[in-house]
């Protein structure tokens, strides 16, 4: 008896381990999903997804390293989803009880100041200084707590800048930079390329107002089978020498 025991014993651990392995295998096949949806411009699709995968951190969220890696992993791609899909409230780092933020977590930080300095755009004089005083502070914690982040740093400096140029503009210069900004182009609604609504590359273009495009024509190369079928195609005649 004593001898069944122990290799009793060692099969019962290697099931558990199989299958807490074999759990993690699927959590990460989802959460590669998720980072696919993202990388695809898919926001909607890669926010919804970070639903089901951290149902899916059970044994996983326990472990020491990796359990912590993996939920702040998913916590970065709902983050940058929210961002690009203009939810900008659903990005909510950590703060203590006075309301000072205690995220250390540095993407979820920059997407934060990112989404206070979008959003300083859409309001009024005294609001818009507000929102860009918290992403100027949101970028100074990103960089306290990351100094070689390049992009951090870039748009510190920007949002100081901006800040202080609303905060003593020149006579008339807001109406003349709200004059020439542009506006955003009809799209194609047809097209499934690209999904609607703002992405990392800005907002979907499209061809101009009143624009007849029946006059551009659409060339689409050869197939192998195609200019084997037809050799001489493209080569055009023989030019005939004149005088």
């Amino acid at each position: 008896m004593k001898g069944i025991a122990g290799p009793l014993v060692v099969a019962v651990v290697l099931a558990v381990a199989g299958a807490a392995f074999w759990t993690m295998g699927q959590t990460d096949q989802r959460l590669a999903d998720v980072h696919k949806q993202l990388a695809t411009l898919r926001f909607v699709a890669a926010g919804a997804g970070t639903e089901g995968v951290e149902q899916a951190l059970g044994v996983e969220r326990r472990l020491p390293v990796v359990g912590q890696e993996a939920v702040t992993d998913v916590r970065d791609v709902r983050a940058t989803s929210a961002y690009w899909r203009s939810d900008y409230t659903a990005i909510a780092p950590q703060k203590d009880a006075g309301g000072i933020v205690t995220d250390t977590d540095p993407t979820v930080v920059f997407l934060a100041a990112n989404a206070a300095f979008r959003a300083s755009q859409t309001s009024d004089r005294n609001e818009s200084l507000r929102r860009l005083d918290t992403a100027v502070k949101s970028y100074a914690d990103v960089l306290k707590n990351s100094p070689g982040h390049m992009d951090a740093a870039y748009n510190f400096e920007y949002a100081v800048r901006t800040r202080d140029a609303l905060a003593h503009p020149k006579p008339g210069a807001r109406t003349a930079a709200l004059a020439a900004a542009p506006k955003p182009a009809a799209r194609d609604e047809q097209s499934a390329d690209l999904p609607s609504g703002p992405t990392l590359h800005g907002r979907p273009g499209g061809p101009p107002p009143a624009a007849n495009m029946s006059q551009f024509k659409i060339v689409i190369p050869k197939r192998g089978e195609e200019r084997k079928d037809a050799p001489d195609a493209g080569k055009g005649g023989a030019k005939i020498r004149k005088g």
